[in-house]
């Protein structure tokens, strides 16, 4: 079973695909992400309310430089999502046409373009904010 869980995983690394593949591949991964996020985020802020003590310590960790680049990397994450989520929402509800491998490559290449623009503004006001300078 772990044989078959190791080759599988391998074969979607290997597979020559190109950008749709390494963007399919990264729509889950960034949906994992999410997942795992939301998940903190919860267990997280319910112990503000059941143990204020741990709370401080746990939201201490998170004003580091490694909390930091986490935050960073968690916010490109959750914007890679929502745009890749909704390109793929467009395309099924109405251009199911456009399904098709010339058009699908230029929509995947906007979206890791927009993603991007998105993201820098982002990754600007958490450093300046990090860095107490807004």
């Amino acid at each position: 079973m772990v044989k078959n869980i190791v080759n599988g995983v391998s074969g979607l690394i290997r597979y020559k695909g190109g950008i749709a593949h390494y963007t399919f591949l990264m729509h889950r991964i960034s949906g994992l992400g999410v997942l795992v996020f939301l998940s903190l985020h919860i267990l997280l802020e319910s112990t503000a309310h059941y143990a204020p003590h741990l709370y401080d310590i746990l939201n201490s960790g998170l004003r580091t430089p490694v909390g930091l680049a986490a935050e960073i990397i968690m916010a490109f994450l959750v914007i890679f999502h929502g745009v890749n989520g909704f390109r793929i929402a467009y395309f099924d509800l109405f251009h199911i046409d456009l399904w098709t491998p010339h058009p699908a490559l230029h929509s995947v290449r906007a979206t890791w373009i927009i993603t991007i623009l998105l993201w820098f503004p982002a990754v600007i006001i958490m450093a300046l904010h990090s860095f107490h300078i807004i």
